[in-house]
């Protein structure tokens, strides 16, 4: 009995020491399986890098502009500020190197996302607009538009701001209506009531509120602007992801609105036009008196050779300095057409003094900058990680760039002469810092709106992965 009562003993003594050891082994296991998915999951901050060959681009474009400034302004400046020669381009100097500080500070101190807010919109839109009233009541009229603002020496045009706070504004109302909707998609009522609102608050309440700056820049009148700006507008409406029953609902709405208001001005205009004794061709002249430049530019640009000499005199003069010019250019700070013969050479008409001092290879040197730039642009708004960034870097990208080639057109004599300047090339203090405001936002998206590569990799693998582990059909006769 005591024997086998001591081998009982010792068979539990060495289970309870198996027991142990298994007890032991499995808990380390456990804990290196946990540290095995801790050190998995930890990962590093992302870098927020912008996008380098866009801030080199645009430290290119901004040294590149200097220069031909100052070439293109010398005799300018020599003959009208007491000998300075240096007057145009040191003033461009450091309104642009303001601009630089505040796009470096809308690129680097905070993130993108931080300014997609209601109020700013709000604060942004209403100042902009009081701008505009503004000007149309009280701005400073020069070469017989309305267009600016002076503030002691400086000279500022809101049509500009408005160029700039247009995409902001769209930007932030339509990431607004995206949020609202997620947070509280509201009460299914009627299919009806829900489509007639929704194409109200996607399409026409931003409509409007754009219609109104437009009617307040094409009054000015700056049809330049007025096309510039809608362009802009309608970039930002195809990037802003609207529904399509959006679309449709505001289209149709905006439709009856026209019919709406065509019935009433038809039935008040009888009334009005006998309470002031005016025929009707004498009320249409009157309301076309304010573009009647925009008919006599664009019957210049079809007609050439039977206008006036002295009405193509300055696109003449634009087409013998890039003629004159050849492959390489008479030299740079060489050409003559600055000197009184082209009008306007530092400021609309700067590409082509560049043409005729750099020749043909220093016009394309200048167009290849602005492609990469739009390009750059481009890869920005495609890489960006929600709507709102990516309705910033589009809008801004376009607003640049269809600015850079309009001007070009209008330099080469491929569209018909209007007032717009070249970004970073042309002389214009206030609307180069916002232009450089509009590249902070753009390289704020490249910083920290950009989706990041491990969600681009992931993304790229999950179709292969799909792919791979897809099974395979078979036959019902076929043996598994």
């Amino acid at each position: 009995m005591d024997e086998s009562y001591r081998e009982v003993n010792c068979v539990i003594e060495n289970n309870k020491q198996i027991r142990r050891r298994l007890d032991v082994s499995g808990q380390t296991n456990t804990k290196n399986r946990e540290v095995h998915r801790v050190s998995g999951s930890l990962e590093m901050k992302p870098s927020y890098r912008m996008n380098g060959i866009l801030l080199i681009l645009v430290i290119v474009m901004i040294s590149f502009g200097l220069v031909m400034l100052f070439s293109a302004s010398m005799s300018d400046g020599y003959a009208n500020y007491d000998g300075d020669s240096t007057y145009y381009v040191l003033r461009q100097a450091s309104f642009t190197a303001f601009g630089f500080v505040v796009a470096m500070f809308i690129t680097l101190m905070l993130k993108v996302d931080f300014y997609d807010k209601m109020l700013f919109v709000v604060l942004l839109y209403v100042m902009t607009t009081v701008l505009l009233l503004y000007v149309a009541v009280a701005g400073s009229v020069i070469n017989g538009a309305r267009r600016w603002i002076r503030i002691g020496s400086i000279t500022l045009q809101p049509s500009e701001l408005a160029k700039v706070a247009s995409v902001f504004c769209l930007a932030g109302y339509f990431s607004w209506r995206r949020r609202r909707w997620q947070v509280a998609p509201g009460k299914r009522r009627s299919r009806l009531l829900i489509w007639l609102k929704d194409g109200w608050a996607d399409i026409l309440v931003p409509a409007f509120a754009m219609l109104i700056w437009l009617v307040l820049i094409v009054r000015q009148p700056h049809l330049s602007g007025f096309l510039i700006m809608s362009f802009i507008i309608f970039t930002v409406f195809l990037t802003a992801g609207i529904p399509a029953r959006s679309w449709l609902s505001g289209i149709m709405q905006f439709v009856v609105f026209l019919v709406v208001i065509a019935l009433i001005v038809g039935a008040l205009l009888p009334v009005y036009l006998n309470s002031t004794d005016q025929s009707m061709n004498e009320f249409m002249e009157k309301m076309t008196s304010n573009f009647e430049h925009v008919g006599h530019r664009l019957e210049m640009f079809s007609n050439p050779d039977e206008a006036d000499s002295d009405d193509v005199y300055q696109i003449t003069q634009a087409i013998i300095a890039l003629g004159s010019g050849g492959l390489q250019g008479v030299g740079l700070g060489k050409g003559r057409q600055k000197y009184n013969y082209l009008p306007e050479a530092h400021n609309d008409y700067v590409f082509a003094i560049i043409g005729e001092e750099l020749g043909f290879i220093g016009t394309v040197i200048v167009l290849l900058l602005f492609v990469a730039f739009l390009i750059s642009g481009v890869m920005i708004s495609l890489r960006a990680k929600n709507n709102y960034t990516a309705m910033l870097a589009a809008g801004y990208t376009g607003l640049i760039s269809i600015q850079a080639f309009l001007n070009m057109g209008v330099a080469t004599r491929l569209l018909p002469s209007t007032g717009i300047s070249l970004p970073f090339f042309s002389y214009g203090g206030t609307s180069n810092i916002f232009f450089l405001v509009a590249v902070g936002f753009l390289l704020a998206v490249s910083r920290t709106g950009q989706q990041s590569r491990r969600k681009n990799d992931a993304a790229r693998q999950k179709p292969q992965q799909s792919a791979r582990r897809r099974p395979v059909k078979r036959d019902e006769g076929q043996r598994l």
